[in-house]
C-alpha cells in the first residue's frame, strides 16, 4: 500500500518547487528585495517570527502525547514502553527549550524582558499540544506509528541539528540587519564570508549576525509540514484532513519566512534553504516509509 504522502505527492512536491524557486529567485533579488521591505525593528517581523518557532515545535510536542499514549494504552515490551516515556521527556524539553529563546533572545524582543520568560510563555501551548496528542494517538490504528515518528525525529535532528547548524557555521552569512548598518557587505548565499571574525570586531557586533543562510526559524516552521504529511498514517480518520492540514503548514511556514525577511533577519534565498531542507530530508524519509508495508495503514 502506498503512504499517504504519496497519494497526494502533488502538494509536497510543489512546496519543495516553491523552495527551490525562492531559492532561484533570491540569487539575483535577495539584497533589492530587503532593500525594498526589511526593517531590524519591525514590530510584525519580530513577533511573528518569535511565534513561528512555538507553533512549529508543536508538532514535535504532540509527538510528546503520543509516546505516552503508546506507553500507557499500547500492547507493546515493557523495554519499548519505557523507550516511550523517555521519548516523550526528550520531544518534551526540546518543544520548550527552542522556542522559547526566540522570544527575547537576540532574534527577537531581545532586551524587553528577560530571555527565561520566552519559556514561560511556550510551556502553555506546548503542554496542549502535548495533551492533544495523547488524545488524537490514544486509540491509534496504526501500532507501528511510533516508528515513524523515530524517523520524523531522526529527520529533524538531521536537518535542525546537523546540516542548517553547518552551513550557518561553513558561510558565516551576514543578515541584512547588519549589512543594512555597517560597513559589511552584502554577500550572497554561495559566497563564503571568510574574513568574518575581522568584519565582527571591526562592526562591533556579535556572531550571531554572521547566521543568514539558511534561515533556522523557517525551517523550524516547516516542522508542520513533516507532521501534517506524516502523522494521518497513524488513522484512517486523520487522512481526510490531510490536505488542509498539509495547506495550513504552508501557510505558516510562508508566513514566518515573510516575516523573518521583514525583520532584516534573512534574505529569500535564506528562508528558501530553509523549507527546502527539511521538505527534501522529508521526501528522502517517506520514500523509506512508503517501501516499508508494516508501517503502511491495514484497510
Amino acid at each position: 500500500m502506498r503512504s499517504l504522502y504519496e497519494k497526494n505527492a502533488h502538494s509536497p512536491i510543489n512546496a519543495w518547487s516553491v523552495a527551490v524557486i525562492g531559492i532561484l529567485l533570491g540569487s539575483f533579488l535577495d539584497l533589492n528585495l530587503s532593500a525594498a521591505i526589511a526593517n531590524p525593528k519591525s514590530i510584525v517581523g519580530l513577533t511573528i517570527s518569535a511565534i513561528g518557532p512555538t507553533i512549529g515545535f508543536m508538532g514535535v510536542a504532540i509527538m510528546t502525547g503520543g509516546f505516552l499514549a503508546f506507553a500507557i494504552h499500547g500492547n507493546y515490551h515493557i523495554g519499548l514502553k519505557i523507550l516511550f516515556y523517555v521519548l516523550a521527556a526528550a520531544c518534551f524539553g526540546v518543544s520548550i527549550f527552542y522556542p522559547g529563546g526566540e522570544y527575547f533572545g537576540l532574534n527577537g524582543f531581545y532586551g524587553a524582558a528577560p530571555e527565561w520568560v520566552g519559556y514561560l510563555i511556550v510551556i502553555f501551548p506546548e503542554a496542549a499540544a502535548a495533551v492533544g496528542g495523547y488524545f488524537l494517538f490514544k486509540d491509534c490504528e496504526n501500532k507501528n506509528l511510533w516508528i515513524i515518528f523515530c524517523i520524523v525525529i531522526g529527520l529533524l535532528l538531521l536537518s535542525l541539528l546537523a546540516i542548517i547548524p553547518s552551513l550557518k557555521s561553513l558561510m558565516h552569512r551576514p543578515r541584512y540587519r547588519l549589512v543594512s548598518t555597517s560597513d559589511v557587505a552584502f554577500h550572497n548565499w554561495w559566497e563564503r564570508c571568510n574574513d568574518y571574525e575581522t568584519l565582527m570586531k571591526e562592526a562591533n557586533t556579535v556572531k550571531e549576525n554572521f547566521k543568514s543562510y539558511p534561515s533556522g526559524h523557517t525551517a523550524e516552521a516547516s516542522i508542520l509540514l513533516v507532521c501534517s504529511t506524516l502523522f494521518p498514517l497513524a488513522d484512517s480518520k486523520l487522512k481526510k484532513i490531510q490536505m488542509p492540514l498539509f495547506l495550513g503548514s504552508c501557510c505558516l511556514v510562508l508566513l514566518v519566512a515573510f516575516a523573518r525577511i521583514l525583520a532584516a533577519a534573512h534574505y529569500l534565498s535564506d528562508v528558501s534553504f530553509g523549507a527546502f531542507i527539511v521538505l527534501t530530508s522529508l521526501f528522502i524519509a517517506n520514500e523509506v516509509i512508503s517501501r516499508i508495508k508494516s508501517l503502511q495503514l491495514t484497510e
